[in-house]
């Protein structure tokens, strides 16, 4: 796989190969051939089928080195065209964007802008999974959506009974959907509609939780037999859920090649904006995964719980700064640069507890999904 963000280096010999780029949009396909001397040999348009794949394959040699931007046809596309044998690079498109920009939108346009990049080697590549770390992937987005609306959820539930003035006859729990809880709000009765509104609440709950469980269990068989999660199972607070979503998205370590990189993946950085030599730095850039970045703020929130030495760095940056908000920033990329260091040097967390971690491992193996 592809490094984030990396300018593709092209060998000396790939640069004698013809280049075709396609400007995708989610039915079509504007292609434009050039020739090892950058002239243009042929343009068309294909549709993204199977139909038009054969075209593809029919009108541009096998040797021809093919890129196109990330959308959300390039999965597919990549997996057709790289079933005909061609080298498909799929580039990563903020990193594209400043550099093919125009006032007006024009596929042909692009696309030849797309095949001239490429012929030079100047195209930064976007990091595409393979077909099982994409539906590992897609398990583990999926069972993130369903606790958000699982959360909403019990939020509504929780506001609908203090709106109507029973909250206050629920038994007393840390957990507001504890079993007695639980027992309690099923068996109040208002005799009237508002029965109906309540149990229709909670029917939902009770269908979202159970959808939960077999996804649970696919992704604990994934987690048992993946290196990665159990090393990052050995920080104090990370069950297998949360490390196998940081692993997902992290994979393979050494397309980072430092802390930084793994950072700027997160936007977990500054964003910056240069005017002559004058350099200002505003705001995270959240640039990258939003769901890594949640999967992070966990992590934080769990570890300075959890850790002693991590919650004083936190506190300590709170106090400097005067900032919550900076310290949990700081917390994260301080994690990030251990989680960094651990991927690759395949170290345990340095205040591991040994039993802990065990325990942890047992439950992973045992399938049980409490």
């Amino acid at each position: 796989m592809s490094k984030m963000g990396k300018r593709r280096k092209v060998k000396s010999g790939r640069m004698n190969t013809m280049v075709a780029a396609l400007d995708l949009s989610d039915t079509e396909g504007v292609t434009t051939v050039l020739s090892p001397y950058g002239d243009v040999t042929d343009s068309f348009t294909i549709r993204l089928d199977d139909q038009g794949f054969a075209q593809f394959a029919a009108r541009v040699p096998k040797d021809a080195r093919v890129a196109f931007e990330a959308t959300g046809m390039a999965y597919p596309v990549h997996r057709a065209l790289a079933s005909y044998g061609y080298d498909v690079t799929v580039v990563h498109p903020k990193e594209l964007a400043w550099i093919v920009k125009s006032k007006k939108k024009n596929d042909r346009a692009d696309s030849l802008k797309i095949a001239k990049l490429h012929m030079s080697g100047m195209l930064p590549e976007s990091h595409l999974l393979d077909s099982e770390e994409q539906v590992k992937r897609d398990l583990l987005v999926q069972r993130v959506k369903m606790g958000n609306e699982i959360g909403r959820l019990k939020n509504s539930i929780i506001s609908y009974l203090k709106r109507e003035g029973v909250y206050h006859k629920l038994p007393p729990s840390t957990d507001n959907f504890s079993e007695k809880r639980r027992k309690a709000i099923a068996a109040l009765k208002f005799n009237d509609d508002r029965d109906l509104v309540l149990r229709t609440m909670t029917d939902r709950l009770d269908f979202l939780e159970r959808q939960c469980v077999p996804l649970e269990v696919r992704i604990k068989q994934y987690a048992v037999k993946d290196d990665d999660v159990r090393l990052l199972m050995t920080i104090g607070g990370v069950d297998y859920y949360l490390a196998s979503l940081l692993s997902s998205y992290i994979g393979d370590v050494n397309r980072f090649p430092s802390d930084d990189h793994l950072a700027s993946y997160f936007g977990m950085v500054p964003s910056n904006r240069d005017s002559g030599s004058v350099t200002r730095r505003g705001r995270m850039a959240k640039e990258g995964p939003a769901t890594a970045r949640w999967a992070l703020s966990i992590m934080v929130d769990t570890v300075i719980r959890q850790n002693k030495p991590i919650r004083e760095y936190y506190q300590s940056v709170r106090a400097r700064t005067g900032s919550g908000k900076m310290a949990h920033v700081s917390t994260g990329r301080k994690l990030l640069r251990m989680l960094h260091h651990m991927l690759k040097t395949r170290q345990h967390w340095k205040w591991e507890n040994p039993k802990l971690s065990e325990k942890k491992i047992a439950r992973l193996g045992g399938g049980d999904t409490d």
